[in-house]
């Protein structure tokens, strides 16, 4: 019976996953008009969840350390119906977002919606990387997650509604080798949410929400713009694309969701794993990364990435599944190569 019962919770696991199908027209309609926020809205997961509330017809707060690509951002979503406003941040300032969320109010009267965005990340062994990367990273990541998170609190108690939506990750459930900052951060921001949710429930505010979103890896830009100390280049198996996370986000903004929400059916599946056996799917998982990163990946030299400046080439989505494909071929074609010597 206790195989029967874990089989069930694998399956129900692997089939009950969020939503990651775009909004029908009730859910659009209810984002229409909200007030967003969104940070790390310049590129990636953050570019088209701001892009995506926009074609909605939404009004966005765009924020991010890259003026010239919001403006980009900002001039989409207008064409697309909605409106919007730029506000350069630095996410890791306290008082950037204080006043991003000053911003927001001067142009629309309230906030609806805030999502916390906005991450980096560095790979590499843990006592192999500068500790000033380290930081950085918890700067951005749980740092400012717990600015925003601050600043959208004091706003969503004031008019009495809202909704808190963090981008957390696979990771803070199933951490793996060579992103210890990166999924020591996204761990932080899921309790942080669990927090929350109870200080609300408890303070008797039903009706402000709180709701972390855990995506597996995705073909976002970040692979290019990573911080990099391992002596390859930054790359990931089994990706999801970007739209599944983006759809997961008008999903809770739209919907009553008060919860987390693993995206897409590796996400549940690797969750379910991970509560059966739990040693074994960490071991599993970081084996998985090491032969992706470490043995099929071409050599890079190290690069502090987008840590301190902002990315070089902001875009929704990046080619990285292509370019792994061609480094897994040319990798081939080097082994037979040796072998044949």
């Amino acid at each position: 019976m206790k195989y029967i019962a874990y089989i069930s919770i694998l399956i129900w696991s692997i089939l009950s996953g969020c939503a990651t199908h775009r909004l029908g027209r009730s859910g659009q309609q209810k984002v229409a008009d909200q007030v967003w926020v969104v940070t790390g809205s310049s590129s990636g997961l953050g570019r088209g969840i701001a892009l995506e509330a926009g074609r909605y017809r939404a009004k966005v707060a765009l924020a991010a350390r890259n003026t010239a690509e919001l403006e980009k951002v900002a001039a989409e979503i207008r064409a697309a119906g909605g409106e919007a406003i730029v506000v350069t941040t630095d996410i890791s300032d306290s008082l950037a977002l204080k006043a991003l969320a000053e911003k927001t109010i001067a142009a629309w009267g309230h906030i609806d919606v805030w999502v916390n965005n906005a991450g980096v990340t560095v790979l590499g062994n843990f006592w192999e990387t500068p500790i000033a990367e380290h930081s950085r990273v918890m700067d951005v990541n749980i740092k400012g997650t717990f600015y925003g998170s601050y600043y959208a609190m004091q706003q969503f108690r004031r008019q009495g509604h809202g909704k808190l939506i963090n981008i957390a990750s696979a990771e803070s459930r199933l951490p793996t080798a060579y992103q210890s900052s990166y999924a020591a951060t996204k761990a932080g921001v899921k309790n942080m949410g669990i927090v929350l949710r109870q200080e609300l429930r408890l303070a008797g505010m039903k009706n402000i929400k709180v709701v972390s979103v855990d995506p597996w890896a995705l073909n976002t830009p970040i692979w290019d713009h990573a911080a990099n100390h391992t002596g390859h280049a930054p790359r990931m198996g089994l990706m999801d694309n970007t739209s599944k996370a983006v759809n997961a986000v008008m999903h809770a903004a739209a919907g009553g969701r008060n919860r987390d929400m693993a995206v897409g059916w590796k996400t549940h599946a690797a969750y379910a794993v991970h509560w059966l056996m739990p040693r074994f799917s960490h071991r599993v998982s970081s084996n998985i990364v090491y032969r992706h990163q470490m043995k099929l990946a071409p050599p890079a030299a190290d690069t502090q990435g987008n840590l301190f400046t902002p990315s070089a080439h902001p875009a929704v989505t990046t080619d990285i599944k292509e370019r792994m494909k061609a480094e897994k071929k040319a990798y081939k074609r080097g082994k037979r190569a040796r072998s044949s010597r």
